[in-house]
């Protein structure tokens, strides 16, 4: 045997590793492994070398078991790996029952009612033998306590009724539902029991009993619950606190009004109306009010009475405007300064006596009696009265009435009335009084037409407002009403217009753009009853006939092209999906009613030949075969006056949609010629379309076993579309 021939360098040997060395045996000539390490002896020339081909077995079996090592640590992990969870957004009916339950557990997570109903709803429709019951119900115990939780928010927040609801949900069956039941039980005592103990506290502060109010208001803030041992109580103290401030105040006002000086009682007043109105004692406030202003006035009729009328009056002027006797201090106030006049006159001046009486007439019939110093009063002008009256006549009147001012018109009006019914002048006085009264009219209305036209020359909606609130101050019966009712109509719809305008606009341009379905939404904005109501409606009417024509169209092309193949039931089917009210039904049903009568033309011929099929039971095999020959023919023979019917029947089809198409361009208007002429073109073409040459032949007869020819009738699974649609 040949001896392996090594390499060897010039190099020093080489020391084999711990491992395993390769190792010549001169001997036997093998090569052989050992343990142990081998020093190789010095050599002068080449050292000896592995021999060919040694590291491609190792390295071979290196490569395999990298590969299964790859292999097995991918195995292991994948095996050991969570899944992904899935995705609660595409989870359906007929997603696993594991994931349904890991998106229900997910759902609930968000406090909503519905999320969690909808998954007790899930568990409980499982079968009690469900692989997922188990982990179901502890689920419905978490999901239970989950809702626990978010009631305690509600119920931190005020919300008994709403943390009642949301627990409400939790089904008899869960696991969890004598504890849900408890947590009501004791969510509605402690409510209960905080109502109470609000309640009395209140009554409390309101019999100003503050020491009983302070014991409630504490047993408030030891109860468990965080909405009433928090807020309640917090709001109930600060309560408490207000009260006693404004019982404090109140003191000090009564203290200042002990002193009955017309500064002091103002003084009181003022401190006592600083009392919060949302107090409890904000009552005794406004009775102390009440009191003091009451003394004032007494005090004014006091100096009235002593003919000091200027103190009077100045007395009466302190009651407050929100003292509830304010309305009585303004009638003694008119009342003391009527005795002033009638005090101060002579009887050297009797047109300003006059003036003074009738202007004191007036102010009396429109104060009750039973105010203080009215019968006083009362006697005063009676008596003045009588001594100078008839003193002026209707010339004073008419003297006065020449001022041509609303105030001077009313004066001669109230003298002329003076003139008593037996006089001979009454007639007249009554005539000017009539005329009078129409000028005053004129001149108190006028001022309102002569502002609302400056406020519409503006041209803006605002100023076209503010003319018609102007103008309807003009009330009903008076002179200048019809005037001022012509011109709030004709503002009011300067105003629908402006408003309007730009929505009607949009609306055009929409459609110009072909957007017809919102440009009909857009015009329908426009509220029945305004400017631009018609011209919306007739557009709105003119689009949603185009729509209809361009939704409903590729309906009646299919039909006409199942008709054009034979398929008649399919057609008429087809062509029953174009409902009653839109713009192509009347021409969907003249369509139908042509095939119909073309496929009972044929179901007819169909039935003739299966009668002359099953007639003679004789006839041998061979007049069979004649048979099916003459049903050929008959059939062929069906076939041309079809074809014939189909073509005849096309150009009146193509002339309506031509004719219809023509109409619908004029409604459009010259303002929309371009989106007409599109829409023409496109008529057209479906004109040309729709008649395609008439199939050579229809398909085969049915088998012997016939059955009964449909109704014609329009199949009823087809719910059409509601032609007021886009009118809504």
């Amino acid at each position: 045997m040949a001896t392996p021939q090594f390499e060897h360098s010039s190099q020093p040997a080489l020391e084999a590793s711990a491992s395993s060395d390769v190792v010549v045996s001169s001997d036997a000539g093998m090569i052989a492994e050992t343990s142990q390490p081998i020093v190789y002896p010095k050599k002068r020339g080449k050292r000896p070398g592995v021999p060919k081909g040694f590291w491609g077995w190792q390295l071979l079996w290196l490569f395999f078991l990298l590969g299964f090592g790859t292999t097995a640590t991918g195995a292991l992990l994948w095996l050991l790996t969570t899944p992904p969870p899935p995705n609660c957004e595409e989870i359906s009916a007929i997603s696993a029952a594991g994931d349904r339950l890991h998106c229900a557990d997910q759902s609930t997570k968000s406090g909503k009612l519905e999320d969690i109903q909808a998954a007790f709803a899930l568990v409980n429709s499982w079968p009690e033998d469900h692989p997922l019951q188990n982990q179901g119900r502890q689920m419905m115990r978490e999901w239970s306590q989950r809702l626990i939780f978010f009631a305690n928010q509600r119920l931190e927040a005020g919300d008994l009724q709403g943390a009642l609801d949301l627990v409400a949900v939790v089904p008899a069956d869960s696991p969890a539902y004598e504890e849900v039941q408890r947590a009501m039980a004791s969510w509605q005592n402690y409510w209960d029991e905080g109502l109470n103990l609000a309640r009395q506290a209140e009554n409390a502060m309101k019999s100003q009993d503050w020491n009983q109010a302070f014991r409630y208001i504490q047993a408030v803030g030891k109860l468990n619950n965080v909405h009433w041992n928090t807020k309640r109580f917090n709001e109930l103290l600060d309560r408490l606190s207000l009260e006693r401030q404004g019982e404090q105040r109140l003191k000090e006002a009564a203290n200042i009004a002990k002193r009955s000086t017309p500064e002091s009682l103002v003084e009181a007043i003022e401190l006592a109306n600083k009392v919060d109105e949302q107090l409890f004692i904000v009552s005794l406030a406004k009775k102390e009010i009440t009191s003091w202003s009451q003394k004032l006035l007494e005090l004014a009729v006091s100096a009235t009475e002593k003919q000091d009328f200027d103190q009077g009056i100045k007395i009466a002027r302190m009651v407050p405007s929100y003292s509830p006797v304010h309305r009585e201090a303004k009638d003694i106030i008119l009342l003391t300064e009527l005795q002033q006049v009638i005090s101060n006159q002579s009887l050297g001046q009797p047109l300003l006596q006059m003036a003074t009486l009738i202007e004191g007439q007036a102010a009396l019939e429109r104060i009750p009696s039973d105010r203080l110093l009215y019968q006083e009063t009362k006697a005063m002008v009676d008596d003045a009265s009588a001594k100078i009256q008839d003193l002026v006549g209707i010339q004073l009147a008419s003297t006065i009435a020449k001022v041509n001012h609303p105030w001077a018109l009313q004066l001669a009006i109230d003298q002329a009335q003076m003139i008593a019914p037996e006089r001979p002048r009454r007639l007249q006085a009554q005539t000017l009084v009539a005329h009078w009264r129409n000028e005053v009219q004129r001149i108190q209305d006028r001022p309102y037409i002569l502002i609302a036209r400056e406020a519409a020359r503006t041209e803006t909606v605002d100023g076209f407002r503010t003319a018609v609130a102007y103008a309807e101050n003009v009330a009903l019966g008076r002179p200048l009403r019809i005037e001022a009712q012509t011109l709030i109509a004709e503002w009011t719809k300067r105003i629908q217009i402006i408003e309007d305008q730009p929505i009607f606009s949009e609306a055009l341009a929409l459609a110009q753009d072909h957007k017809l379905s919102e440009a009909v939404k857009k015009a329908s904005e426009i509220g029945r009853g305004r400017a631009l109501y018609n011209d919306a409606q007739e557009k709105i009417a003119a689009w949603v006939t185009t729509i209809q024509t361009a939704e409903d169209q590729p309906i009646l092309d299919s039909a006409y092209s199942l008709a054009s193949r034979g398929r008649l039931t399919a057609a008429i089917n087809e062509a029953s999906k174009i409902g009653s009210g839109r713009a192509l039904y009347f021409e969907a049903r003249n369509a139908i009613a042509r095939w119909s009568a073309e496929r009972n033309a044929i179901w007819a011929s169909q039935r003739a030949a299966e009668e002359s099929y099953r007639a003679p039971a004789r006839q041998s095999y061979d007049n069979s075969r004649s048979y099916e020959s003459s049903y050929s023919d008959n059939w062929s023979s069906n076939e041309p006056s079809y074809s014939d019917n189909w073509s005849s029947n096309e150009p009146s089809y193509s002339n309506n949609w031509d004719s219809y198409s023509s109409g619908y361009s004029d409604n459009w208007g010259s303002n929309e010629s371009s989106y007409s002429n599109n829409w023409d073109s496109y008529s057209s073409g479906y004109s040309d379309y729709v008649a395609p040459a008439p199939a050579p032949a229809y398909e085969p007869a049915p088998a012997p076993a016939y059955e009964p020819a449909p109704a014609p009738a329009i199949s009823g699974d087809y719910s059409a579309p509601d032609s007021n649609f886009f009118l809504e």
